[in-house]
C-alpha cells in the first residue's frame, strides 16, 4: 500500500508529528563507523555561528607527575539550529526513558 492511501484526505486534520513525517525526505542512513565512544566528559564551546562538542572518555592521572590530563577523543561542531534539534531530541528520548523506567518501577512495585 502507498504512502499516499495511508494518508488522511484533509493535511489541516493531521496532527504536527504526521505532517513532519509527510514532508521528510526518503533518506536512507547510511553508517561510515559503526564503532561508539563512550564519553563521561563534554566540553562546550560556542562562536556565534557555531556550537563545538568536545568528547572525552575522562581525565587521566599521571600520579608520579600529579598531573591531571582530559585527552579529547571527538570534536563535533554544528549550527546553533541543529544543536537546538539536537537538545530537543535528546529531551524527548530521555522523558521517554524515564517514563518507561517509572512505569517499570511501579508495575513491580505492584507486582511485588
Amino acid at each position: 500500500m502507498s504512502q499516499k492511501q495511508n494518508q488522511p484526505a484533509a493535511a489541516e486534520s493531521q496532527e504536527p508529528e504526521q505532517l513532519e513525517q509527510i514532508n521528510r525526505p526518503n533518506v536512507q542512513i547510511l553508517y561510515e563507523e559503526t564503532s561508539a565512544m563512550f564519553a563521561n566528559q563534554v566540553i562546550v564551546n560556542s562562536g556565534r555561528d557555531q556550537i563545538v562538542l568536545d568528547f572525552s572518555t575522562g581525565i587521566i592521572s599521571d600520579h608520579s607527575t600529579a598531573r591531571h590530563v582530559l585527552p579529547i577523543q571527538k570534536r563535533i561542531a554544528m549550527t546553533p539550529a541543529t544543536a537546538l534539534k539536537l537538545i530537543q531530541t535528546l529531551s524527548g528520548v530521555i522523558q521517554k526513558q524515564v517514563e518507561a523506567s517509572r512505569a517499570a518501577q511501579a508495575e513491580a512495585e505492584s507486582a511485588g
